[in-house]
């Protein structure tokens, strides 16, 4: 029967409020809750107290690596030079810079003398070197090599502090690679504290306007403030033996308050609900459990699918990820399915009642009033009135917020991923601006012979002189250090200086060859004019592996520009994987579920749209730099590489929980009427209200994490947040009715099952 768009649908009533003589499991499921109540309470109890001292140490073994991987040319260079020559202690760099006084004068001069005494005393500091003026003759650092392993040389960063001269001309910075990872690990701590400090009470506030009730808006955040110690407490277990990302921390976190609170919302409004048509306690907890509880099972299975597929990246970075995510999604989805309707059917109608006065709610009502058409309801109507312009318009749009996409390129962070603020950033750049031939990350070239004779053999020292004058004509070339170039000789020269053992009279010469040199290998540095990351440096690393060597030589190139190549490459040719198995087990989850073959196809489609309108998001503010100065980040012209791969696997199972939940209740109008646009306009009525603040819960949680410190977190922030709100106002409330609207009965198409006639569903004005 076809309706006016402006008309209301009115649906025979609603069953009375009866318990079937043979539940279902899930009914079943909700009355043993109900009996073990106490015995689950008290269980969540213990485990809670139980996690809080480990959860308190989680950071302790955390790593700020995790991106190894075997088989690139990188790596295999990388490989070669630390077999070949001497591994270089880790370093830092204690910069100063004085606003006036230069760095020659006797006050800098004697700050210079008590830092360096200071940190010639300091435990694990091997050595300690001077360096050069700075360009502006009022800037000079201090070289500490550090005798530990990475993590120590992060502790020592830490330490180094302490020792720092206040009292100078000059104001001293740290910085180098452990100091940056010493600043990602203690700013990891203090904005996991500060998003939480900031977000909970909003959220709290912003449940109590949802419910209207303390009781209820309560029981959300209780299972936020549970589930988060307890996966903290079981990574910091896991990390006792797995390699586990700092990251992981974060991820855990705004994942473990999103879903807690999306979840226990739904659990929550639906035995009010069920309460509201008449049902006995126990009876609406067990069909709540049956129901609503169904819905955030299979959403977990659907989370927990794409964090899954993370592992099959191959990265111990995405892999720790994964660990985390299940781990988050199994602790939110038991307490979900377990505690809250425990709480639930303690607390029973007590958990409504003593409403703060919202002026703008109508009273909940019962019986044939219950069925009336509200807001939601009219709103799918309109839209399925218009299905094809609604779709056209829709998709449009979602172009439109797509298009940034097109433009996105693939980088490795630098200090950059720290705040503008940052003393180690700020140390950082000054070293970059200051001393910029010395700070430049070079690419390496291995050189090999072939037949493993020696590298200083006179034909090898001519065909290596070829070789060199061969890459110093490449474009943005700024520097060619080698064994030639650097000794300063011709060819004809160096083949018979380096050709006989008399070069090692001169010292200079004995420490070039001792640096650069070793058997069959030895080492050519080219540093760029073009900017790490940008095209210009990808296409030199490029150009440099295509050089044909002479038959003498095998050559690999390295560097943090060619691992940063060969990284995107060892990542995107692993994603489809990811993708390939995201899809499919989605798929089949979703068609064991809704019992369709098409709604499911469907679903993984809206969910890529989504995703793809948070990746513009992305690209439009931290590539391109809109809102910087407003988030408090400087954009470097690229995306971290992991984030996009790490953004899809979240949100395609984050996103898919709206899906889950409207089509869920949409199928039981249809199954209870057989009546496709009653289905659609009915399910959206009872479901857009908490979807919606299902999305508000989880755009608070993620502004609170664009508001941290570190660059990569905000990054997750905003596009979780941008998919979500895409998801739960464009989506599902016009893109979803539209669709369902145009593929009509071909919604619940399965092989084998009839599709019976729909019940009559008289129009109301």
């Amino acid at each position: 029967m076809q309706h006016d768009a402006t008309n209301a649908v009115r649906a025979p009533m609603d069953p009375p409020p009866t318990v079937p003589a043979r539940p279902g499991f899930g009914m079943r499921y909700g009355y043993f809750i109900v009996r073990i109540r106490w015995v689950i309470i008290a269980f969540w109890a213990v485990i809670l107290l139980g996690s809080l001292p480990f959860s308190a140490q989680v950071t302790k073994n955390l790593s700020s690596g995790g991106f190894s991987w075997s088989g690139s040319e990188s790596i295999n260079a990388g490989d070669i030079i630390g077999q070949k020559f001497t591994t270089p202690l880790p370093t830092l760099q204690v910069v100063f810079q004085s606003p006036d006084t230069a760095v020659s004068d006797t006050t800098y001069q004697a700050e210079l003398q008590q830092f360096t005494s200071a940190a010639q005393r300091f435990p694990r500091v091997a050595k300690v070197t001077p360096g050069t003026v700075g360009q502006d003759g009022r800037t000079t650092y201090v070289t500490l090599e550090i005798n530990a392993s990475s993590s120590d040389a992060e502790n020592t960063a830490g330490g180094l502090r302490s020792i720092l001269p206040t009292g100078g001309p000059a104001k001293a910075y740290i910085a180098g690679e452990p100091a940056v990872f010493d600043q990602i690990n203690n700013l990891t701590k203090t904005d996991l504290a500060q998003a939480e400090e900031l977000t909970l009470p909003v959220a709290g506030v912003a449940l109590l306007f949802v419910f209207g009730t303390l009781l209820a808006a309560a029981i959300p955040l209780g299972l936020a403030l549970l589930a988060i110690p307890i996966t903290l407490a079981i990574i910091f277990l896991i990390s006792q033996n797995t390699e586990m990302s700092i990251y992981v921390v974060n991820i855990a976190s705004v994942i473990g308050l999103g879903l807690s609170i999306d979840y226990s919302l739904f659990i929550v409004r639906r035995f009010r609900d069920e309460l509201h048509a008449g049902r006995a306690i126990a009876d609406a907890i067990a069909v709540t459990t049956a129901t609503s509880g169904e819905a955030i099972l299979f959403s977990g299975l659907t989370v927990l699918i794409g964090f899954s597929g993370l592992a099959l990246v191959g990265l111990p970075f995405m892999t720790s990820m994964a660990i985390g995510g299940a781990v988050v999604v199994g602790t939110a989805v038991l307490g979900a399915l377990t505690l809250v309707p425990a709480v639930l059917s303690l607390l029973g109608p007590r958990v409504f009642a003593q409403r703060i006065p919202r002026p703008w709610k109508r009273a909940n009502v019962v019986g044939a009033d219950a069925e009336r058409a509200g807001f939601w309801q009219r709103w799918a109507m309109g839209v399925m009135a218009r299905p094809w312009l609604v779709v056209t318009a829709v998709l449009i749009f979602l172009a439109v917020l797509t298009s940034p996409l097109f433009s996105l390129a693939l980088g490795l962070p630098g200090t950059d991923v720290l705040p503008p603020t940052n003393e180690v950033r700020h140390g950082t750049d000054i070293l970059a601006q200051q001393f910029p031939a010395e700070q430049a990350n070079p690419t390496i070239v291995v050189v090999q012979t072939r037949d493993g004779s020696p590298i200083l053999q006179p034909d090898n020292i001519h065909n290596l002189c070829q070789l060199t004058g061969r890459m110093a004509a490449l474009p943005h070339i700024a520097n060619v250090q080698a064994l030639i170039t650097s000794s300063q000789l011709s060819c004809e020269q160096a083949a018979a200086v380096f050709g006989t053992p008399a070069y090692q009279q001169n010292p200079q010469l004995a420490q070039l060859v001792a640096s650069t040199t070793n058997g069959d290998t030895t080492l050519i540095s080219i540093t760029s004019t073009a900017k790490s990351d940008s095209a210009d440096s990808k296409a030199l690393v490029n150009d440099l592996r295509k050089l044909e060597p002479s038959a003498l030589f095998a050559i690999k190139v390295g560097g943090l520009q060619a691992v940063s190549i060969d990284l995107a490459g060892y990542l995107y040719g692993n994603f489809p994987h990811a993708l390939i198995f995201i899809f499919i087990a989605t798929y089949i989850v979703l068609l064991i579920m809704f019992r369709s073959v098409l709604l499911p196809i469907k679903a993984v489609v809206m969910n890529v749209l989504s995703v793809a309108a948070a990746y513009g998001a992305l690209v439009f503010v931290f590539q391109q730099g809109h809102f910087s100065d407003q988030l408090q980040f400087s954009s470097e012209g690229f995306i971290e590489m992991t984030t996009p791969i790490l953004l899809f696997c979240i949100l395609f199972g984050l996103s898919m929980d709206y899906e889950v939940f409207l089509l869920s209740r949409i199928r039981e109008e249809w199954e209870r009427t057989h009546d496709n646009r009653y289905a659609v306009a009915r399910g959206l009525e009872k479901t857009a209200g908490v979807i919606t603040s299902a999305a508000l819960m989880i755009i608070i949680v993620c502004a609170g994490f664009m508001l941290t410190h570190l660059t990569l977190v905000k990054e997750q922030g905003l596009g979780i947040a941008a998919a979500v709100l895409v998801d739960a106002s464009i989506i599902r409330i016009l893109l979803v009715p539209a669709t369902m609207r145009l593929l009509g009965k071909w919604n619940w198409w399965f092989p084998g099952r009839k599709t019976p006639e729909p019940t009559p569903t008289p129009t109301a004005s």
